[in-house]
């Protein structure tokens, strides 16, 4: 196991093989259990192999027990992290304590607060320099040396050769452990670098502790210490394309003038014209997305929307509007034009003719986006095309079938059963009587729903929406973890999404027999999903759930849980700037459910709204003609006056 990458274990969402394949989903709940396994034996292994006083062994330990942490087995992450407490004693009694101890005790103290904050009896999980049992506080952090930061650190001619030298073979050119940096682009996006603290960004802090590079290699002190300044001095890039690769930069020293393509905006289609989501979007995402995706694009090319496929790679931009032939797609599709390089798909068969001649048409038209903005992606893209060419139940059923395999992705090992009533399908784990008892409500709330945002004459949304049931708190945790990809938050218990064709509202199945609280639970994520569906902000899309749900089902005891609650969760959303871009299923829920409300006064402007987008009325006009005015400054002046009120003790 020495030579096993920890960091490929301890991230289920990312695990890979020496080929660079991704494994996600289908294995989502072994994943855990696999990486506590390998975890420990890497353990044992460190164990045997050096000692426990090295960096790497108390690290070792230290991934170990945050790993048991993570799976619920505090009580089990006591003897390794006691271990890595041990190990970092005997590091402060060595002639010269190596540079990474301050971070290891950092990393330790973190753990132990988490660990007690459960309860858990830590006295035995000493930090160097504290009395057994004493309480856990990080090293204070030293301050940067005076005039350190006197001449900048360039990032062409000083960090791209340091990274391209030491870490070039596995992680710029390759995909090693699931991590690539091919850009600087690339490298920020991955949460490597942490601006302004050097010795604590996980980049210099794997090479402080040994972990990288492998194979023996070593990085000497003066390029740790280049590195470490340009991360003190704000990690900033000096070339205006931050897309240019890393190599590339190496090798020159500077960046090759970038040729800027600006990406086109959203266009309607007249008859005739290719369509971008309908026509182009499914080619892309069918033989091109595999070599070019977001996290390892081939060329530094990723074709994870409109946006970055116009944008383009090392080559330059992959697509010239109104110049199709000419362009580089183009001309790599049909295998001539340039001077280097394979005929695309790599590996696979040539596109047909009469699909490269739409591409080169949709190009020559001007290479715009229809149905969602350049900067969706493209799978979203692809989905929305897809279904705008489809009747209602042809949909309805590729939804279904979606949805169910979002359900295996999330709990592979259990297939669920579904169950139909009033239009709305249900998939889910519940007990056959609770189930027929649950979809029953469901198609209730559904209908409630319905009313409040489309009235009775037309669905609720093209092809419907389907809900997810989870019986058990741990199925709907996997869901969190395999298909939104990442830890679900603390108390929630439902949340709309999409993925694909697959529209959904997934709802963690009350154990009680409230009736009231159960519909409006469903009503909300039943809501949401409908405009989630629509490619709505998130945040609306949340709001909308939250203001649709209260008028479903008033009565619940929750409503008023909710309404006491919205002061202390509008003051947790921040300022407009930051609520209006939070991402994520569940992100400030309260506080978009309480503006949403205050937007529907009359309660009949959010049906006025979803007739316009409906109609293909971009989102920011439908919204500024019903609710008349921006986002952000109605938000302001609503959460403002939110602020003002007070408190309600429970």
């Amino acid at each position: 196991m020495r030579g096993t990458h920890l960091a490929h274990l301890a991230d289920p969402a990312g695990m890979a093989g020496e080929s660079g394949t991704t494994t996600r989903g289908a294995t989502g709940r072994r994943v855990r259990c696999w990486t506590l396994v390998c975890l420990a034996v890497a353990g044992g292994a460190a164990h045997a192999a050096e000692p426990a006083s090295t960096p790497r062994a108390v690290r070792e330990r230290i991934d170990s027990a945050s790993a048991l942490l993570a799976d619920g087995r505090a009580a089990d992450a006591v003897t390794p992290l006691a271990e890595a407490a041990k190990g970092l004693e005997a590091m402060a009694q060595l002639p010269k304590v190596p540079a990474a101890h301050r971070l290891l005790v950092e990393k330790i103290a973190t753990v132990r607060g988490r660990l007690e904050q459960q309860g858990i009896d830590v006295s035995g999980i000493p930090l160097p320099g504290k009395p057994a049992g004493g309480p856990a506080q990080a090293a204070p952090r030293r301050p940067p040396a005076a005039g350190a930061q006197a001449t900048p650190v360039n990032f062409s001619r000083q960090v791209a050769p340091v990274l391209a030298r030491h870490c070039g073979g596995c992680h710029v050119a390759g995909n090693k452990g699931g991590f690539q940096m091919v850009s600087y682009e690339a490298l920020m996006a991955t949460g490597m670098v942490q601006r302004g603290v050097g010795a604590s960004s996980r980049l210099v802090e794997v090479i402080l502790t040994g972990d990288m590079p492998r194979g023996g290699g070593k990085v000497g002190s003066e390029d740790v210490g280049i590195l470490t300044r340009w991360i003190d001095g704000g990690a900033h890039c000096d070339p205006a394309d931050v897309s240019v690769g890393i190599d590339v930069l190496a090798r020159r020293g500077s960046a090759p003038a970038p040729v800027v393509v600006a990406a086109p905006q959203p266009a309607k289609l007249r008859a005739g014209d290719v369509s971008f989501a309908a026509d182009v979007a499914p080619v892309l995402l069918a033989s091109c997305v595999n070599c070019h995706d977001k996290d390892r694009p081939e060329g530094g090319l990723r074709m994870a929307s409109l946006e970055t496929l116009v944008k383009g790679g090392r080559s330059g931009p992959a697509v010239l509007p109104g110049k199709g032939a000419d362009s580089l797609l183009v001309q790599k599709l049909r295998g001539r034009g340039f001077k280097d390089g394979q005929r695309m798909p790599l590996g696979g068969d040539p596109l047909p003719g009469a699909v490269i001649a739409a591409i080169e048409k949709w190009i020559d038209q001007g290479a715009r986006a229809d149905l969602l903005p350049a900067a969706a992606g493209l799978e979203a893209v692809a989905a929305a095309g897809q279904a705008k060419t489809m009747d209602d139940s042809t949909l309805a059923a590729k939804r279904v079938e979606a949805c169910r395999r979002v359900w295996r992705q999330a709990i592979p090992d259990e297939e669920p059963s579904v169950v139909t009533r009033g239009g709305l399908t249900v998939v889910g784990n519940l007990p056959a009587s609770k189930l027929e008892q649950f979809a029953e409500d469901a198609a209730a709330a559904a209908a409630g729903v319905r009313e409040q945002l489309v009235g009775t004459d037309r669905p609720l949304l093209k092809g419907g929406v389907v809900v997810l049931a989870f019986r058990k708190s741990y199925d709907y945790s996997a869901l969190w973890q395999t298909v939104v990809g990442e830890e679900r938050p603390k108390g929630a218990t439902g949340h709309a999404g999409v993925s694909g064709q697959a529209v959904y509202a997934a709802v963690l199945v009350p154990s009680d027999d409230d009736e009231q609280n159960s519909r409006l639970l469903v009503a909300e994520q039943i809501a949401a999903a409908a405009m989630a569906g629509r490619s709505l902000p998130g945040w609306f899309a949340r709001g909308v759930g939250r203001a649709v749900a209260v008028r479903v089902a008033p009565q619940a005891s929750l409503v008023q849980t909710w309404r006491r609650d919205l002061p202390a969760a509008v003051a947790a959303a921040g300022p407009a700037a930051t609520f209006l871009a939070a991402s994520g299923p569940d992100a400030h829920a309260a506080a978009a459910g309480g503006f949403v409300t205050s937007l529907n006064n009359p309660p009949t402007r959010l049906k006025q709204f979803v007739t316009a987008i409906d109609s293909g009325t971009p989102f920011e006009e439908a919204f500024g003609r019903i609710f008349r005015g921006e986002p952000q400054k109605l938000y302001e002046s609503w959460s403002a006056r939110e602020a003002g009120k007070p408190v309600r003790s429970r």
